[in-house]
């Protein structure tokens, strides 16, 4: 399948007259006496004592309606994230300087994480915290202060924010904070200790959430890790492409090699099928076709999926091809049934072809509903505006129509260097850039125009590398090689110099040939970057995930004392519900 980590007073009651989660075990805490039970803070603040986070002000009382101090909040933090706290002889600012004070510790751990930006002389820690300081605060301790940064040239959907904005429009996409009516957020406002509570048990909600569903590709020389398919809750089966026949005008679904065909059945498919059923993982027959594909009508040149899907009578061919192979799959005297199709047409564009493509979506849905089958469809990131994308992908329908909807955030490095660029030795080309995957994580969750259930979302992560050779500052390759895993693995292992910046979204590794004339830039994932595309997702609510593809999952021990960091199979399992 091709295709595109800091968390921050009068809120208003209403702000919080919404539907806190169940936290903890309500038996399993002693209640705060002045919290009543019909209180809409009760579970959040009561949570918070279950998590060893706060024991309250002292006599079983929470301080209720209280302001919470900056000191108190940064504490918080520091408890809600697990971290190690740190007491250095010398504080680092001139009215945190005496250990003995018992704020110190947390102070001094917060700064460390990067909660508490650099160059501040004070950090006033008697102060109420306002509303502007936690969402910088909030979104700094999860690790997106340089994602906030990058945001803040995109302006605020507040109409009395003017400064950090990227802070407060990341803490209010993620649900942790809102806004107070009016368009408005009152950023110099203070907050009250159970509206801190509310927020800090929001952002644990997300961040401590298990993936719950974990599905991949089994397609294009996936049988090396074919024992990884007990490990899944669904997988889909890469084995056919829908074609067009000029000659006889009818659409195909070519299960074959023919043609070129890299989806098809391959020999010996009945193992990593049975092995599905035998574990109770749900099976799909997965649908590739691109519309960079011409077909040839009467001579005409047109893009193959626009050819079939604006024309009802080969869309109902198209329809009748797909769930025929859902139902009953024949190759070699054997049949095969599988519980659902994954619709991957790509390349898509244009307000025509969406609709042609909802149209098509809503047939083949009404013909698998009739066997009971599932549809999943897998469509294309939305961009930073300004940025030209795949358009034809209409998340709000797709996600009424389909039982999973899953997003190929990913390819979005240069496929090919100008050569200005080449000649200026360009090779910033991270593989998902964290903004991009912000925007489209956002863009998909969208209450007005995207899938109005993130439960039906899957991120999908790809496996893939670019490197680029550079000669006296200019880049020698237009285009992106290719590196396998295994050859990055031996380069990581062998002293290559990795850095990796979140901003990025991906890591990079550099090294030198024998010469010394030639660098080399490779951008790949690991397990710390597949890491943060996954806790990205979980802060928009989407807790499922899909892999591109078996065969290629790094799994890769470290040697030598080096943590290379490429057990990104292990570090995806450990984040699981299903082990």
């Amino acid at each position: 399948m091709s295709s595109l980590r800091g968390i921050s007073v009068s809120i208003a009651l209403a702000l919080l007259m919404v539907v806190i989660p169940s936290f903890a075990n309500e038996n399993s805490v002693v209640r705060f006496d002045d919290v009543p039970e019909d209180h809409w803070a009760y579970a959040a603040v009561n949570e918070l004592r279950t998590l060893g986070i706060t024991d309250g002000i002292g006599n079983n009382r929470f301080g209720l309606g209280l302001e919470i101090k900056r000191s108190e909040f940064v504490t918080y933090l520091v408890r809600l994230m697990k971290w190690e706290t740190v007491t250095p002889e010398k504080g680092s600012f001139t009215d945190n300087v005496d250990p003995s004070k018992w704020y110190y510790p947390y102070v001094e751990t917060a700064y460390r994480n990067g909660v508490i930006p650099e160059g501040v002389d004070k950090f006033r820690p008697e102060d109420p915290i306002t509303r502007e300081e936690m969402a910088i605060m909030l979104v700094n301790a999860l690790g997106y202060g340089g994602l906030a940064q990058s945001l803040n040239s995109f302006g605020s959907d507040f109409d009395d924010v003017s400064e950090n904005e990227g802070y407060i429009t990341i803490a209010k996409d993620f649900g942790i904070i809102k806004g107070v009516g009016d368009n408005k957020f009152k950023p110099y406002d203070t907050a009250r200790r159970e509206e801190a509570a509310v927020m800090m048990m929001r952002m644990y909600e997300k961040i401590s959430t298990p993936v719950k569903e974990l599905h991949a590709f089994y397609a294009i020389r996936s049988y090396p890790q074919i024992n990884y398919i007990p490990y899944m809750n669904s997988v889909s089966f890469g084995w056919s492409r829908m074609e067009f026949d000029c000659d006889e005008g009818r659409v195909v679904l070519n299960t074959a090699s023919s043609g070129g065909n890299d989806f098809y059945i391959p020999e010996g498919f009945t193992e990593p099928f049975n092995l599905a059923r035998e574990s109770n993982v749900s099976a799909q027959l997965m649908v590739y076709a691109d519309n960079n594909s011409i077909v040839c009508p009467d001579g005409e040149e047109i893009p193959l999926l626009e050819y079939i899907l604006t024309r009802p009578e080969l869309r109902k061919q198209a329809v009748s091809l797909i769930a025929g192979h859902v139902n009953n799959t024949v190759k070699e005297g054997i049949s095969i049934s599988f519980d659902g199709a994954v619709i991957d047409f790509e390349s898509m564009k244009g307000e025509r072809l969406k609709n042609a493509f909802n149209d098509f979506l809503r047939e083949l849905k009404q013909e698998l509903d009739v066997s009971g089958k599932k549809l999943y469809v897998a469509v294309h990131p939305k961009r930073i505006p300004g940025r030209e994308y795949y358009d034809a992908y209409d998340y709000k329908t797709i996600g009424q129509i389909a039982d999973r909807v899953i997003l190929m955030a990913h390819d979005y490095y240069a496929k090919k260097l100008t050569e200005a660029e080449m000649k200026a030795g360009y090779v910033l080309t991270p593989l998902t850039p964290e903004d991009e995957l912000y925007y489209a994580l956002k863009a998909i969750t969208d209450r007005e125009n995207g899938v109005s259930d993130p439960d039906k979302i899957l991120l999908q992560i790809s496996f893939d590398s670019v490197q680029w050779n550079v000669r006296n500052g200019e880049v020698l390759n237009d285009e992106p090689l290719k590196l396998g895993y295994d050859r990055i693995y031996q380069k990581l292992s062998s002293g290559a110099d990795v850095y990796y910046y979140p901003i990025n979204g991906n890591p990079y590794m550099e090294y030198t040939d024998e010469t010394g004339q030639v660098r080399t830039v490779i951008w790949y994932e690991n397990s710390e970057s597949v890491s943060d595309k996954i806790r990205l997702a979980k802060m928009f609510g989407v807790n499922r995930i899909s892999l591109w593809r078996l065969g290629i999952i790094p799994d890769y021990e470290n040697t030598g004392g080096k943590n290379i960091k490429l057990d990104i199979w292990q570090s995806i399992l450990n984040g699981t519900a299903k082990r």
